[in-house]
């Protein structure tokens, strides 16, 4: 499981706490600067976290009959599509919720000035990161996406989703939800729960 850029694992306990609750076991990570971890968080920093957490937890997961889910949340929702992208034969299921689909769409959404937007529009490279949710989700040729995002997000536009579910390769499903963001696991959970179970 990868969080967003708002709480640390201590606020996801619900979250994984209906996971856990219904057979799964959870790897949860803070990056540097979120929880107790020391450091401070910047975009490369919290790829390379994400990346020695993942490792690990395949170590820990060795000889297992388990299957493997990468779950990421709004910004680590692009990092959980380039870790799948990098490692697809060890992942059976990507499930996104409320992402983000790249820094360039941060920069535009919340400006706070309109010649500021415009500017994130019209210079891309300025934005070219290691990690683009919206391009990277078109390498993950053959693991199964689920793509979730609530139409009454009030953090990452509805639009963000959508755009990364359509520049995902099949097999994937769109699920549109009404909860506020990331809300899914606490306030669907059963839904949640069964979409995943069928997609695996």
């Amino acid at each position: 499981m990868i969080h967003g850029s708002g709480g640390n694992v201590s606020f996801y306990q619900p979250m994984i706490k209906t996971l856990v609750d219904n057979g799964f076991e959870v790897y949860a990570l803070d990056w540097r600067g979120y929880g107790k971890s020391t450091g401070k968080p910047g975009y490369k920093g919290i790829m390379k976290d994400t990346q020695v957490a993942f490792t690990d937890f395949l170590n820990k997961a060795k000889g297992d009959s388990v299957q493997s889910i990468v779950y990421g949340m709004s910004l680590g929702g692009q990092l959980a599509v380039k870790i799948t992208a990098d490692n697809e034969s060890q992942v059976d299921l990507l499930v996104l919720d409320g992402t983000v689909e790249s820094a360039q769409s941060l920069a535009i959404d919340y400006a706070p000035a309109e010649f500021l937007k415009a500017k994130a529009k019209d210079t891309p490279e300025d934005f070219n990161q290691d990690y683009i949710a919206v391009r990277d989700i078109a390498l993950i040729k053959n693991t199964p996406k689920l793509i979730i995002h609530s139409k009454s997000d009030k953090e990452i536009p509805f639009k963000r989703g959508k755009n990364v579910f359509e520049a995902a390769k099949e097999p994937k499903q769109f699920w549109e939800t009404d909860t506020d963001h990331i809300m899914t696991l606490t306030d669907l959970p059963d839904e949640t729960i069964e979409r995943i179970n069928a997609l695996l």
